[in-house]
């Protein structure tokens, strides 16, 4: 183990978080970042901080992740594909008439999702379909997504986990 895991490891044990209590999610996520050469840890006074274990050159790539939910944030319908946010060849849900998809691929890398939320859509009266807002959209798409992956319909990872959202650090004074 070099210098750097081995520090944070003992700061990490020095809050309680030792290896033997770690919930699953967290060993996922410290071994992904490790395989970054990256490191998640809280620093007395400072709170949690993401840790280089090396050296990055200006313009690399340090860490990259999809969102854990999106949804195109535009009012006028049909301006962006739900899945990958692509604007030509759009056609719509044929079922709740509110999601647009650019191909058959981003409907079916989305189905699971958009399935749960298609049938909310489709039982909806027109005038409510109208007050769907992206935020209203996405609130849904964050509570589908956490449901599915506690289901275990769609896969968690340590990098893609809805735990990830109830660990962020908050800076409030309690």
């Amino acid at each position: 183990m070099n210098l750097f895991l081995f520090f944070f490891s003992n700061l990490l044990e020095r809050r309680g978080v030792g290896a033997g209590g770690m919930a699953s999610w967290e060993e996922q996520l410290r071994d992904e970042l490790a395989g970054r050469d990256l490191a998640v840890a809280s620093v007395p006074g400072k709170g949690r901080g993401l840790f280089a274990a090396r050296s990055f050159f200006p313009g690399e790539v340090v860490i990259s992740q999809e969102p854990y939910a999106s949804t195109p944030n535009k009012i006028s319908v049909g301006s962006n594909c739900d899945n990958c946010f692509a604007s030509r060849n759009l056609r719509k849900c044929s079922v709740c008439r509110v999601a647009w998809y650019c191909g058959s691929a981003c409907q079916r890398e989305e189905w699971k999702l958009h399935q749960l939320e298609c049938r909310a859509i489709a039982a909806l009266t027109e005038d409510r379909k109208k007050m769907l807002t992206p935020t209203i959209r996405l609130m849904v798409r964050l509570v589908l997504r956490r449901k599915l992956q506690d289901d275990k319909a769609i896969p968690s990872s340590g990098t893609d986990n809805y735990n990830l959202v109830d660990a962020l650090e908050s800076h409030r004074i309690i």
